[in-house]
């Protein structure tokens, strides 16, 4: 696992963090509004030890907080043991340098809830919610990823941080480690902002994804993400459309994990989604948009610009058969499909100003027979590789002022396929 100084270090030499890089012509989200009180955890009982569970007392002080109208959840310095507990409208739970809230590892005091295990710390229909500080929140997930690898069928594990349909939401400084499975998952949410945080599980830890948001109006910057699967993951949603739209993910280090996703699904689309200034060290992949006929909606303008990535395996991978293993081995042989409201369609992606060394392949580029993947441009992209690139079922693949370098094979290996550009 990579340290959260050799993340910095990575970020600060590859020359990727920009001032201004948000643009005269882009809003930030608005930012959570909390009362100036101030509720100290321990002055609710809690005790950092490390042994005494402490989830009543935090409990208790957030409840205290939510009926006075708001306030600062004060974490102080220490190791304070928990079961899951909940947070509410106009809360800040903020924790201080060398605060640690550790969530216990007995699968018992965890409550089983329409057939999924509560999550850790969450918040539901709520607004105005903040976490923020230098502190820890250690999931202790070893015990979490053993059950699940011995029994894959379990009870939905929890996620460490689950903030569902809350508006105004800004996630900052803390450390995240060692979720039971997703680590922060803002799901159908307006208005959020989650910069300068640091994410880390081992790479064998199983679905430890490191954020997976899905709904409107996102900024991620600034963080460092070291995880056992999606370093990040935009996820579908389907009872509103566009499903997701306006997200910004910028300034990034990656490692491990499997880079920068969308998916699976896009399921009541996606839209308006620009990825830039970020580096990607040993992912299983950097670009990455996966998607399946059952689980497709519209995908479209999405912007990929000023990535760096060393020792990835697939630095571009937008594929419309998710797992992989589900395509037939020859793309001429494939029957089109019918076209439902499920079948993707993905069309005006831009990646521009992509460098990729060391890499496995160049990536691969696959839609279905029934539904090209469309008008994709690579502008100002070099890619060096062992193998090239694979594109199949393509219409309108631009390469401008690019290049790919291999090792072995072919450069470009395309079945029903337009492409231009690649001298």
């Amino acid at each position: 696992m990579i340290s959260t100084l050799s993340l910095v270090g990575i970020l600060l030499l590859a020359g990727f963090v920009f001032a201004g890089a948000l643009g005269a012509s882009t809003q930030a989200p608005p930012l959570p509004v909390i009362p100036r009180a101030t509720f100290d955890i321990t002055c609710y009982g809690a005790v950092g030890d490390g042994r005494i569970m402490n989830t009543a007392a935090i409990q208790k002080a957030v409840d205290a907080a939510a009926d006075a109208g708001g306030g600062t959840v004060r974490v102080p310095a220490g190791k304070f043991l928990t079961g899951p507990f909940k947070l509410a409208s106009c809360i800040n739970l903020h924790l201080q340098r060398g605060a640690v809230i550790l969530i216990s590892d007995d699968l018992a005091r965890h409550p089983v809830l329409s057939n999924r295990y509560q999550d850790c710390i969450s918040a539901s229909e709520a607004h105005d919610v903040e976490i923020s500080g230098h502190g820890v929140i250690d999931g202790q997930g070893a015990a979490w990823w053993g059950a699940f690898r011995s029994k894959p069928g379990m009870t939905h594990r929890p996620f460490l941080v689950r903030l569902s349909n809350c508006r105004r939401v800004l996630v900052a400084g803390v450390t995240l480690r060692n979720s039971p499975m997703f680590h922060l998952a803002p799901q159908s949410c307006t208005d959020v902002t989650i910069r300068g945080i640091h994410i880390y599980a081992p790479s064998d830890s199983p679905n430890t994804d490191g954020i997976d948001p899905s709904g409107w109006n996102f900024l991620i910057s600034g963080c460092s993400i070291d995880t056992g699967d999606d370093n990040i993951a935009i996820k579908p949603v389907a009872k509103r459309r566009p499903g997701n739209k306006n997200f910004r993910i910028q300034n990034c280090v990656f490692a491990h994990g499997h880079g920068c996703s969308i998916g699976s699904g896009t399921a009541g689309g996606i839209e308006d989604v620009t990825v830039s200034h970020c580096t990607f060290r040993q992912t299983d992949s950097g670009i990455r948009i996966k998607t399946g006929r059952d689980r497709g909606g519209l995908l479209q303008n999405v912007t990929y610009e000023n990535l760096k990535m060393t020792e990835v395996q697939n630095p571009i991978y937008i594929i419309d058969y998710y797992p992989e293993r589900t395509a037939p081995k020859n793309p001429a042989t494939e029957k089109p499909g019918p076209v439902t409201r499920r079948t993707p369609v993905n069309k005006n992606i831009t990646i521009r100003n992509v460098t990729a060394t060391d890499c496995a392949t160049a990536g691969t580029i696959r839609g279905l027979p029934e539904m090209p993947i469309e008008n994709v441009t690579l502008s100002n992209v070099s890619l060096a590789t062992e193998t090239g690139m694979k594109i199949y079922h393509a219409r309108g693949v631009r390469f401008e002022n690019s290049k790919i370098t291999v090792r072995k094979g072919e450069r470009l290996i395309t079945c029903d396929a337009q492409v231009a550009g690649l001298e």
